[in-house]
């Protein structure tokens, strides 16, 4: 609700979940094939992770309106000017998601270190997930002729 509130439209807040639940469940997915157990500390993963990952979604979709509305770009250009001005600062800051949490692999505590391997999988996921799934999602989705 609160992304539908922030983009102000409830169609970008729709296409907002995809990017940010779907990293959640390959990552699950991907634990549940290496690894098979879900611990109590891997339960809350999920919703710590959507509180990190959406992030970098209501960044790009915020670049990507401007793009539409204030410059009047097609959704093909908007997805370039998004990814020109905020795709170098969403890499940064997940590098630096990722590095900070795969520290907590060093802890010998086992529940610590899986949370930090399984949030830095899932933040990873999530910054490929708004490179190579929210833009074929913008431009399939975002076809009107009029700027959102």
């Amino acid at each position: 609700m609160i992304l539908l509130a922030a983009l102000r439209s409830i169609r970008m807040g729709l296409i907002s979940l995809v990017p940010n639940f779907v990293p959640g469940l390959m990552g699950f997915g991907i634990w549940g094939l290496f690894v098979g157990e879900v611990g109590l500390a891997l339960s809350v993963v999920m919703a710590m992770t959507i509180g990190i990952v959406v992030d970098d979604t209501v960044h790009f979709l915020s670049k990507y309106r401007r793009a539409r509305r204030e410059h009047g770009y097609s959704p093909e250009d908007a997805v370039r000017y998004a990814m020109q001005t905020v795709g170098r600062a969403l890499l940064t800051t997940t590098a630096i998601l990722v590095s900070g949490f795969l520290i907590l692999c060093l802890s010998d505590f086992l529940p610590t270190a899986q949370v930090g391997v399984l949030t830095a999988l899932i933040v990873a996921l999530a910054l490929i997930a708004d490179f190579l799934l929210l833009p074929p999602l913008l431009l399939t989705l975002d076809r009107d002729t009029s700027p959102p």
